[in-house]
């Protein structure tokens, strides 16, 4: 009778599948690619018989396929020296170990895309946050005696982050554009909580800030930092900001020039003389009057601050010039800077002692 005995050693497809535990399939496919051939085939029923002898064989395929090795470098491997097929697995493995590190940094990305998206979060530049604190933590109060003006207020809705802090001569904003947290919320950080926290923010890539009722929780590729709240309600801000009156006089002028015709006096007044130019005068004894040369439009006039309210709202500026935008000698000033559209000062001015000179008189 043809075919394969029966009594021989021989095993079928499905006990050898069994034996080196990989489906028939598998073993099928590894015969039409020529990777592992049958010990016989039954020219009458065409089943397939394996020998023991190839068990381990087929086993070693299966763990290298298992270990994700392509078919032809797995054709290599078993037909090569021992020492090629070290270096061919070595290689493999630093593939994957590169594969696994580009996915989990991928996966640690969207995780945060994710989390950005339910709204609990806000995701800034390290640099970015760094840099806005530096602007605005200055303005805040440092005599103690309103404990929330010590602070300053970090606010998130519809993709902004505004930092605010007022001594309430002075008020200092600045706005930037985040990802994540659509719904408002704020918290207040006391300024000497944030300076302290600022060199760590500028050495992270990015930050993200999660506002509590109890603290903010800064999280960066280095570690994280919890900052602690002031529970108090800041003050109302906006209605300083919110639709302000139009400007009745603006002036453009060098900051560096500006900052040093103020002197360096805190406890000097300075009053301001604009008008084809402008004039500063100080309260120090030691100090002339010194003219900055600037651009003026609008009215005329004359306004006084204290030293330790304007040198400070210059000295936050960026850029090489500065505007003043002046609505009345009583009125808030709005400090800014031509670089940096995003932030904001106001200085409250002091009564002023110099009378306007007319359009056109030195």
């Amino acid at each position: 009778m043809g075919g394969v005995r029966e009594q021989d050693d021989r095993m079928t497809i499905g006990a050898f599948a069994r034996a080196t535990d990989v489906t028939t399939s598998a073993l099928r496919f590894y015969d039409d690619c020529g990777l592992v051939r049958p010990d016989a085939v039954d020219p009458v029923t065409g089943y397939r018989y394996y020998s023991p002898d190839q068990i381990d064989e087929v086993v070693l395929i299966r763990q290298l396929r298992q270990a994700g090795l392509p078919l032809e470098d797995v054709r290599r491997l078993l037909t090569g020296p021992a020492e090629a097929a070290e270096e061919l697995l070595a290689a493999h493995l630093r593939t994957l170990e590169r594969t696994v590190e580009a996915a989990r940094a991928t996966a640690t990305t969207a995780l945060t895309l994710i989390r950005d998206r339910t709204g609990d979060v806000v995701t800034v530049p390290g640099r970015t946050l760094a840099h806005a604190i530096g602007q605005v933590a200055p303005a805040a109060d440092t005599t103690g005696e309103i404990p929330v003006l010590g602070g300053v207020l970090i606010e998130t809705a519809a993709g902004e982050l505004r930092l605010v802090a007022t001594d309430r001569y002075r008020l200092a904003t600045r706005s930037i554009t985040v990802r994540g947290r659509r719904e408002p919320a704020a918290a207040v950080v006391a300024a000497p909580h944030l300076e302290d926290a600022r060199p760590w923010i500028g050495e992270q890539a990015s930050v993200r800030l999660r506002l509590a009722d109890s603290h903010v929780r800064l999280d960066g590729p280095d570690g994280e930092r919890l900052l602690p709240t002031i529970d108090s309600t800041y003050p109302s801000y906006r209605v300083v900001l919110d639709d302000p009156p139009e400007p009745l006089t603006r002036v453009v002028a060098p900051r560096g020039r500006l900052l040093a015709a103020l002197g360096d006096d805190p406890r000097a007044r300075l009053d301001l003389l604009v008008g084809d130019g402008l004039t500063i005068t100080s309260s120090a004894h030691d100090r002339p009057s010194v003219t900055v040369p600037a651009d003026t439009t609008g009215e005329p006039v004359a306004i006084s601050f204290r030293f330790t309210t304007l040198h400070p709202a210059l000295s936050a500026s960026v850029g090489p010039d500065v505007m003043l935008q002046i609505t009345r000698p009583h009125r808030p000033v709005v400090v800014r800077s031509a670089d940096d559209g995003d932030f904001t000062t106001l200085a409250m001015p002091v009564k002023a002692t110099t009378p306007p000179a007319p359009q056109g008189e030195p």
